[in-house]
């Protein structure tokens, strides 16, 4: 888990969300219309791409630990909470070590959709079905991979998430 590929990744996650504020915040009706769930994530990322430009983190280990604390200490409402959750999960498989392999990545998105579960992440199953659906709108939608072409697994993000 390369600090630079996280950041890259988590800067065309970013620019997704950005872009899709809007209809993420149009989504949000229910229990309360309060339409900021995409804003909320938009504000979650951000903080962890801020903390994570400003990382030095070296060792696999230390990116995962850099990007988990970035999410939760910048979650923003309930969909932030849960991304959070759903950053650790992640982080918390491809932190043990450097093989990026599709296997290793499909184990990472399945223990972050487990997070997602988690009583960490439980504000209301409608606040995690949002947050989810954003989350998977983001991470299946082609991105961008010009730094990811070199690393290998950019293709196997969205065949990982789905499958």
């Amino acid at each position: 888990m390369e600090l630079e590929t996280v950041r890259m990744l988590s800067r065309t996650a970013l620019q997704n969300l950005e872009a899709h504020r809007k209809r993420i915040d149009d989504l949000n009706v229910y229990p309360v219309p309060d339409g900021d769930t995409g804003t909320n994530l938009v504000l979650t990322l951000r903080s962890i791409v801020e903390a994570l430009d400003a990382s030095t983190a070296e060792a696999s280990a230390a990116v995962a630990k850099d990007l988990s604390r970035a999410a939760l200490m910048g979650a923003r409402g309930n969909s932030g909470v849960i991304f959070s959750q759903i950053a650790r999960g992640f982080a918390d498989v491809l932190g043990g070590s450097d093989d990026m392999s599709t296997p290793r990545l499909a184990r990472a998105f399945r223990a972050a959709s487990d997070a997602a579960r988690s009583p960490a992440a439980s504000v209301s199953s409608n606040g995690r079905r949002r947050s989810n659906s954003a989350t998977a709108s983001v991470i299946g939608r082609p991105t961008p991979c010009t730094a990811a072409d070199a690393w290998g697994p950019c293709s196997a993000w969205s065949s990982a998430a789905l499958g």
